[in-house]
């Protein structure tokens, strides 16, 4: 009897296996195709004209290094402003700000909403009713962490997307700080699983994309009309992905602008931001997913993209939950047979299942990262040394996303925690091969 328990969970485990190589055949072409050459898009007939939207929260460390690397892009500096937000007049950021042209200092005139997508509905709402958006004439608005910094052709190139008539476009997001530590690179590989292993084949054949964090722009005239910034979750760049999707905003990734960004180098400050980052998921889930779905039955319009985004994480969550709860049976039918007397050789058998279960699932991780850092290779710039370590942690980090979104799960309430910034810039703000 014992025998043939194990056998049925053997059984199962063989049927889930087919079951996530079906759910997951589009995100193995998704993979396949983050191999090939980017998208070129055509040379701009205009350059456009751009605001530049920059939270920043006690970031006077960080702040310069993006500010300067804005004023050596080679995009006419008459078509762009930047506005830097803060949330105290004394802060150090106002006076640095000073220190470039076409620069501008806003003081939050209230701090009701502690968050990004606060401080952004401030700044967009005084550009807007002030009517400073409409005399300048702003065509769209960037969106930026102070910690960034960007490459001399960034706004070139990001142009090209807009002026192709793209109303939602991602740069490609790189880190400053590849070699501080296994914890700032596995950090800065989850932005090329996003962006090369999913956005790239998702803008092209979609026209959609999941925006991730900053170096992106939105339409002025979807600004506009909204009056603001009304995307307020945890995850602000996660709602307007769904809801750009919802409204049929064509959208893009942009491969060949790329900027950089600071990622965490302890683990507890990376424990904390993917917290926020689950927990927003789940509040954007529950504002959109539905209505995701009702539009894909009703409307025959990017049906895909909208089922896509509905079912979230489920066609990877399938396989790994279907191997953790295989592991943990292998491990309750190991201790039973071992309490019951079972011939050696079955329990032992549910033993070597678990421990094939976990390596498994260890390896393919591992292979997983080395194909990662194999495909980015010429983007980013990391050490043999740090690579490995990479490539040995990155399960490891990927793991935690269980217990993290246990503990999101059942956390009521969580806030938006600052993260510091070295003000250390690593980057060789270099220029792209032209077209």
């Amino acid at each position: 009897m014992y025998f043939k328990v194990l056998d049925i969970g053997n059984w199962i485990m063989i049927g889930l296996v087919c079951l996530s190589v079906l759910v997951l055949i589009y995100k193995i072409f998704y993979h396949i195709y983050a191999l090939m050459p980017a998208k070129r898009f055509p040379q701009a007939k205009f350059n456009h004209r751009y605001a530049i939207l920059v939270p920043a929260r006690n970031e006077s460390k960080v702040i310069d290094n993006l500010l300067k690397s804005f004023s050596e892009t080679d995009y006419p500096k008459e078509l762009y402003d930047i506005y830097v937000v803060v949330e105290d007049k004394n802060d150090p950021t106002v006076e640095i700000c000073k220190n470039y042209e076409n620069v501008y200092s806003f003081v939050r005139p209230d701090l009701e909403v502690k968050s990004k997508g606060g401080a952004l509905d401030h700044i967009l709402k005084h550009l807007i009713n002030s009517g400073i958006a409409k005399q300048k004439n702003y065509e769209a608005y960037f969106i930026f962490d102070a910690d960034n910094t960007v490459t001399k052709d960034y706004l070139l190139e990001m142009n090209k997307a807009f002026d192709a008539g793209f109303e939602l476009a991602l740069s490609y997001r790189n880190s400053k700080n590849w070699n501080n530590g296994w914890v700032a690179s596995c950090s800065a590989l989850t932005f090329s699983m996003l962006n090369t292993f999913q956005n790239k084949c998702r803008a092209r054949f979609t026209q959609n994309v999941l925006v991730s964090g900053t170096g992106f722009y939105v339409s002025a005239r979807i600004i506009n009309n909204l009056g603001g910034w009304p995307f307020q979750c945890l995850t602000e760049d996660a709602e307007i992905s769904n809801y750009a999707v919802l409204n049929g905003i064509k959208a893009t990734y942009n491969e060949y602008a790329e900027h950089y960004d600071e990622q965490p180098v302890t683990l507890k400050v990376s424990w904390n931001q993917r917290i926020r980052w689950v927990k927003g998921y789940m509040q954007v889930g529950k504002k959109y997913h539905k209505k995701l779905l009702k539009s894909a039955l009703y409307s025959k319009e990017n049906r895909f993209a909208k089922v896509e985004f509905a079912i979230n994480i489920i066609p990877v969550a399938i396989p790994l939950a279907s191997v953790i709860i295989y592991s943990l049976f292998a491990l309750v039918m190991g201790f039973v047979g071992l309490s019951l007397h079972v011939p050696i050789w079955q329990w032992q058998m549910a033993f070597i299942n678990f421990a094939a279960s976990i390596l498994g699932i260890y390896f393919f991780f591992f292979f997983y990262t080395v194909a990662m850092l194999l495909a980015e290779r010429e983007h980013i710039s990391i050490t043999f040394w740090n690579a490995l370590k990479t490539c040995i942690m990155n399960p490891f980090f990927m793991g935690l996303y269980l217990p993290i979104y246990i503990v999101a799960l059942f956390k009521k309430e969580v806030k938006w925690k600052p993260i510091e910034h070295t003000g250390k810039d690593v980057t060789n703000n270099k220029e792209k091969t032209p077209n």
